[in-house]
């Protein structure tokens, strides 16, 4: 029942019939339902507090994507570069300085939404500032005591 239960699930994933987060958790159930797992087995690994800090990261970064809550402050601090180069200067400093206190995904998480915004009001092309975006939130992490 498990390899079926597993087959099933790889097959949906790469057909992208359902969402990932929905084929994992109907595998789960399934796997529940008929008993291969009991709850305590199935839900061991929310039990990590650094997966669930990283959740509840991603709780935040999705409310202020929906809400553009950060957009303005960003467009502040962010300015009106001049260059490509001056632009990922700006946004090189504070994800390195945020990373270096938070986990990076969600910070990356919150900023690409961030900077896909600013990027559209400063006529930049946003996909110049994803690799510098990674790498000095990378070179934050890097400083986290």
């Amino acid at each position: 029942y498990s390899s079926v239960t597993l087959a099933g699930c790889v097959t949906l994933l790469l057909r992208n019939m359902a969402p990932p987060d929905a084929v994992m958790a109907g595998g789960l159930a399934l796997l529940m339902v008929a008993r291969v797992l009991d709850p305590a087995e199935a839900l061991a690994g929310f039990a990590n507090e650094s997966l669930l800090s990283v959740v509840a990261l991603f709780v935040v970064a999705a409310g202020i994507a929906q809400t553009g809550g950060l957009d303005h402050i960003f467009a502040k601090l962010l300015g009106s570069p001049k260059s490509l180069a001056g632009a990922q200067v700006r946004v090189l400093l504070p994800v390195a300085i945020v990373s270096a206190f938070f986990n990076n995904t969600p910070v990356i998480a919150i900023m690409v939404p961030v900077l896909q915004s600013w990027c559209a009001k400063v006529n930049i092309p946003v996909g110049k500032l994803f690799i510098p975006l990674s790498y000095a939130s990378i070179l934050g992490g890097t400083c986290t005591l």
